[in-house]
């Protein structure tokens, strides 16, 4: 497979936002994210989401996590859950209202957390499944949604069946990665082309394997991407999940497009998206390091400057 380098045309992929749009234009993002007291990387995804084009942004989180949220955010709507809640009965609903999920950052692998997961998955296939023509919809997977997946063998099956229907981008680091892959963590740092074909492969969904030179291969393990200018501020905790929001917010800034430009499809548009993301948040970190120094960006200190990369690029 040839590796691809270039980042010129996946700029230009990126559109002009529409003059006579509203918010409804750029799609509606879910956050499934967070759990109990533990509500950073929920924020901080959906933060990235709404800094890079998203219309509408709604956390789905543990109940105990409003208080918190809405005031670091207030912007995005709320809906919380717990060992009490139908789980089903939620998965559902919001998945009818969501045009793009992002699943799993900061979750832990409680039960809690694994039966959603679980739910989610259902949920996206149950109610995106027949209407992806239509709907044109997103599931993007990162950090303990990856975990649990892993763990459970009949949730590996489920995300195959899953990205049968729609398009699916997962973004594991290399941990991640060898627990889904199940593999040594060295064999994944040595190799991490290999595996980020396979993986795409085996489960037909785009990857992206984080890394200081971070990889995107294609659903069909047919194209490469390796970003090659690295961006040393991102190695904090919580860069991770801003990505997992660059995507979705990406997305949902291109996936108009997909109506407009009768010969793409939503997998290419995913495609394009992932790629992009991870351009402009590498970019977002280097240019939060002017401000900061390299050593003192934060995680959310990337998100801020992703719409100014973003508008930067596009006049470019």
């Amino acid at each position: 497979m040839q590796i691809v380098t270039d980042a010129s045309k996946f700029y230009a992929y990126i559109p002009k936002r529409l003059e006579d749009s509203h918010k409804g234009t750029y799609g509606k993002v879910l956050i499934v994210a967070g759990s109990k007291g533990m509500s950073g990387a929920a924020y901080l995804s959906a933060l990235a989401a709404y800094r890079t084009g998203a219309g509408l942004v709604k956390f789905l989180t543990h109940k105990d996590n409003r208080l918190i949220l809405q005031t670091l955010l207030p912007e995005a709507i709320f809906e919380g859950y717990d060992e009490e809640t139908d789980l089903q009965e939620i998965s559902e609903r919001n998945a009818v209202w969501a045009d793009v999920m992002v699943l799993g950052p900061g979750m832990g692998t409680t039960d809690l957390s694994k039966d959603m997961v679980e739910e989610i998955l259902n949920a996206v296939s149950d109610k995106w499944g027949d209407k992806a023509e239509e709907k044109h919809p997103l599931l993007i997977i990162d950090a303990d949604g990856l975990n649990i997946i892993s763990s459970m063998p009949h949730l590996k099956d489920k995300l195959k069946s899953v990205a049968e229907e729609i398009p699916v981008v997962i973004t594991p680091h290399p941990m991640e990665m060898s627990r889904l892959a199940e593999c040594e963590i060295s064999e994944v740092v040595k190799n991490p082309e290999y595996y980020a074909e396979t993986v795409s492969g085996e489960f037909g969904l785009i990857t992206v394997m984080k890394g200081s030179q971070t990889l995107i291969c294609d659903a069909q393990h047919e194209a490469m991407f390796k970003n090659t200018k690295e961006s040393p501020a991102l190695s904090k905790g919580g860069s991770g999940d801003v990505l997992s929001g660059t995507i979705a917010g990406l997305y949902a800034l291109m996936r108009p497009s997909v109506s407009l430009e009768i010969a793409l499809n939503p997998m290419e548009i995913a495609y394009r998206a992932a790629v992009a993301a991870v351009l402009i948040h590498a970019e977002a970190g280097r240019e939060a390091a002017l401000t900061f120094g390299v050593n003192g960006v934060l995680a959310r200190d990337t998100a801020d400057k992703l719409g100014t990369v973003l508008d930067r690029i596009r006049i470019e």
